[in-house]
């Protein structure tokens, strides 16, 4: 068997010593890297639950914001509707009054129920017409709206996402920074 002088014992004792305190170090270190990486991880998941939250808080400010717009195009274009339907309504009047007063009662009642016919169908052309433009106006207002709801939405994740990764690297970094401290001592 190899004997070992004092001095070797008491090396090897001072060794096993600073061993066993790095030991603890490195457990203790373990644990706090474990904790302060679930810490950042709960960090992670509020931002994006806040991001989330604050995404949807835009959608719903976006079409509060929208609705009163979308309101005051359609009552717009009734009201120019309206305007036309009166003014197409006097000039059929006028027109009848003036047949009216050229023939006689029963010519009179002829053309009456002829250019009452005429006026029904020059009208529902008419609101065909204005349906169909009006129509057009209020989809290209949708479809513009939206538009600007799909690009705010767009640039909000991208934002999101920006910070995700973000946060990642800082957490990344941090745990390099700890084990390169580490294996320095």
């Amino acid at each position: 068997m190899t004997t070992f002088s004092p001095e070797d014992e008491q090396r090897s004792r001072e060794t096993l010593k600073l061993l066993s305190e790095l030991k603890e170090k490195t457990v203790l270190l373990s644990e706090h890297v474990e904790s302060r990486k679930e810490a950042l991880e709960e960090e992670i998941e509020e931002s994006l639950h806040e991001a989330i939250q604050n995404a949807r808080d835009s959608l719903e400010r976006i079409q509060e914001n929208i609705e009163p717009k979308l309101e005051k195009i359609i009552q717009g274009r009734l009201d120019v509707i309206r305007h036309q339907m009166d003014e197409m309504k006097f000039e059929a009047r006028e027109m009848v009054q003036r047949e009216i007063d050229k023939k006689s009662d029963a010519l009179n009642q002829k053309i009456l129920g002829a250019l009452e016919g005429t006026i029904r169908k020059q009208v529902g052309q008419g609101m065909v017409e204005l349906r169909a433009k009006l129509g057009d106006v209020v989809r290209e207002e949708v479809q513009g709206s939206l538009k600007d709801i799909r690009e705010t939405t767009r640039a909000g994740v991208a934002k999101v996402q920006q910070q995700v990764w973000i946060t990642l690297g800082i957490a990344v970094l941090a745990g390099l920074g700890v084990l390169v401290l580490l294996w320095m001592r």
